[in-house]
């Protein structure tokens, strides 16, 4: 769930619950090699409270709209990185199918 806070649009905080750490690090990562970013950076406001605020300002493009590409981004890296692991995998157990029968 993501909501947003903010009176400009190019200038935005959004909070993103049930999510901690590994998101804010990777998404804050993406966001940042866009050119339209002027700034980026979240905060996990208590360690025991699994939500972040990611704050963006931009210029030419909405908050919103790199919020959104870049987690399309994002997805788009982890499905890139799953088949990967699953080729890996695949290839492992063919090359130890041997060792692995005993």
């Amino acid at each position: 769930q993501i909501s947003g806070q903010g009176q400009d649009e190019y200038c935005r905080t959004f909070v993103i619950n049930e999510e901690d750490h590994t998101l804010g690090n990777a998404l804050k990562h993406i966001i940042t090699q866009n050119p339209a970013v002027e700034f980026c950076g979240y905060t996990m406001p208590h360690p025991m409270e699994r939500k972040i605020h990611i704050r963006i300002q931009s210029r030419d493009v909405t908050a919103l709209e790199i919020l959104k590409e870049s987690l399309k981004e994002l997805k788009e890296q982890n499905l890139v990185i799953k088949e990967k692991i699953q080729v890996e995998v695949q290839r492992y157990h063919n090359e130890n199918a041997d060792q692995m029968e005993t």
